[in-house]
């Protein structure tokens, strides 16, 4: 860490939600959080990093324990206010090897050595004394300092707390740790350069490097979503057919693997999507309306995500001729995943009234089946591509619901991913923006028939979902 490397500590009463902006500010999950008192036992330094790049420090202290008495031992020991960071440092020095201040010295030292002070309230507890001996105690240190307004519960006493607030500090921010989102956090960032003019370069560094990796995280995150809808539309499951056997066992497996998959793709790239924005290995719970968590294929699901009835009957003529374009039409054999885009004509009713169909069965006598599978020798049955323009829109829509709530959730929370949206987002974009997104998916589609590259088709998809993806 270089000497113009800001560092900060945060301070405040136990129980005021302190660790939870630490892990705000820092996307740390690892940070112990909950709602009971005395959770920071030492204090303990953060560093967020962008790459090999320092940012900043925050160090997490368990709190002044004992604030009226310690203010009670400084002013003893002054008689005038030039007086009191020296009286500061020397409470540091009496009591650094004893047990009776701990928390208060480990505390008070960083300060001294020069760090910026975030002072935490909670909003939802009423001001008391011993606030207002905390807010003496930094003045005598002499450090710049901003004091951050946070809510740990529901109730409200702000307005209470500012008037006070604004005689210890020249800055007072609103900082809502629990919700805070991207926009917020580099607006605090940004706050901080009012603290110490000397940091305003080093914070103008962060709060450069901080959005270019926010950037660098939607590309990403829309590259995971395009890969994810690139390998959903084009899967093929096939299964060799017995030669004296239960043809319709076989049929039914290679179903139900073709739909295994197609889940264990949306989980995976859930899984990357978190992994790209810090959180790992989070929990998936919707409370109320478990619409991320309901299986991919349920009337639910259906239901809730993808394109509206007219939507579907736009686009379903499309898809019936780019899936139309490798299919022979004399064979038949329609099962659970019958293609509900057979042709423009019939594509375009299907688009809606096609159910949860997604793709069409094959058999080993079918063109389609021998392009996608030229290697597959004797009677295979075979499920894939995807046909069904509903059952795209609905994977889409549910990837880019999650990925929102994956970019707007604090590193503070440590419970189950919630959702915003009870319903799905892709029914209300603009038409420019759906008909980009259509276009993509049904150029794989058509290069996917007619076996030719459809990697330029992939790179459109990903460039069109970039720009769904919002902050």
């Amino acid at each position: 860490m270089s000497d113009t490397t800001p560092l900060f500590v945060v301070v405040g009463n136990v129980n005021q939600g302190k660790s939870s902006i630490v892990s705000a500010l820092s996307e740390n999950e690892a940070i112990p959080v909950d709602t009971y008192p005395g959770t920071t036992r030492r204090a303990a330094t953060y560093v967020f990093r962008s790459g090999e790049h320092e940012l900043f420090r925050i160090v997490d202290t368990p709190g002044l324990q004992r604030p009226r008495q310690v203010l009670a031992w400084l002013q003893k020991r002054t008689s005038s206010a030039a007086e009191r960071p020296a009286a500061v440092r020397d409470f540091v020095a009496t009591f650094e090897h004893g047990q009776e201040y701990p928390d208060e010295v480990e505390l008070l030292r960083p300060i001294l050595d020069g760090a910026g002070i975030l002072y935490v309230i909670d909003a939802s507890s009423r001001l008391e004394p011993s606030n207002e001996a905390e807010m003496e105690i930094l003045r005598w240190t002499g450090q710049s300092a901003m004091a951050l307004i946070n809510r740990v519960r529901d109730r409200d006493h702000a307005d209470e707390w500012r008037p006070t607030l604004r005689q210890f500090f020249h800055i007072v921010r609103d900082f809502d740790a629990h919700r805070a989102c991207f926009r917020d956090r580099v607006a605090l960032l940004r706050g901080f350069r009012e603290i110490r003019s000397e940091w305003s370069a080093a914070v103008d560094r962060a709060v450069a490097a901080m959005e270019a990796e926010w950037r660098g995280r939607r590309l990403r995150s829309a590259a995971l979503i395009a890969d994810m809808m690139f390998e959903a539309l084009s899967h093929v499951e096939h299964r060799p057919l017995p030669e004296n056997g239960n043809d319709e066992a076989v049929r039914i497996e290679v179903e139900e693997a073709y739909k295994e998959a197609q889940r264990k793709l949306e989980v995976r790239t859930r899984d990357e999507i978190e992994r790209v924005y810090r959180h790992p290995g989070l929990e998936r719970q919707d409370p109320g309306v478990d619409l991320l968590s309901e299986d991919l294929f349920s009337e639910t699901v259906w239901k809730a995500f993808g394109l509206t009835r007219m939507q579907l009957l736009k686009y379903g003529a499309g898809w019936g001729a780019a899936i139309g374009a490798g299919i022979d039409l004399a064979v038949g054999g329609l099962s659970f995943f019958a293609g509900t885009a057979i042709g423009a004509g019939i594509g375009a009713a299907a688009g809606w009234f096609g159910g949860h169909q997604v793709a069409r069965a094959w058999p080993s006598s079918n063109k389609l089946a021998q392009t996608l599978l030229p290697f597959e020798t004797g009677r295979f049955f075979a499920v894939g591509p995807v046909t069904s323009p509903r059952y795209a829109w609905v994977l889409l829509d549910r990837a880019l619901v999650h990925c929102q709530a994956v970019r707007e959730r604090s590193h503070a929370r440590r419970d189950a991913l919630e959702v915003d949206h009870v319903t799905g987002v892709v029914a209300k974009l603009d038409k420019a923006e759906r008909d980009q997104v259509d276009a993509a998916m049904r150029g794989i589609l058509t290069a996917i028939a007619k076996r030719e590259s459809s990697e330029v088709d992939r790179a459109r998809l990903e460039t069109a979902i970039a720009k769904l993806i919002t902050d």
